[in-house]
């Protein structure tokens, strides 16, 4: 066997070998393509997911706020029919101290 007799057989033995790299490399290529696209939808998913957190937090912070407030006027209802009481009670004493 002459060396073109060889380097024919060594081509014919590498040519599909080498068409299987190149489709590895393809296929590598858009694994790579999908893996970017599922990070990209991961980052979007995370970020709306925190602005949904801010949000609730926000709400969470709202209704805190409105409970608060409630009983604050709750407690200043009740200060204020003590002074009426207290000052009924003065008015009644006043009026006893006159008679």
């Amino acid at each position: 066997m002459n060396n073109d007799e060889l380097v024919g057989k060594i081509a014919e033995f590498l040519n599909p070998i080498a068409k299987d790299i190149s489709q590895m490399k393809t296929d590598i290529s858009k694994i790579k393509t999908e893996l970017f696209h599922l990070k990209s939808a991961g980052d979007a998913l995370k970020s709306g997911q925190d602005d949904i957190r801010v949000e609730l937090t926000k709400k969470a912070e709202k209704a805190d706020i409105h409970r608060v407030e409630q009983k604050l006027d709750k407690s200043n209802k009740h200060l204020q029919d003590h002074e009426e009481r207290l000052e009924a009670l003065e008015e009644d004493q006043q009026s006893t101290h006159k008679n």
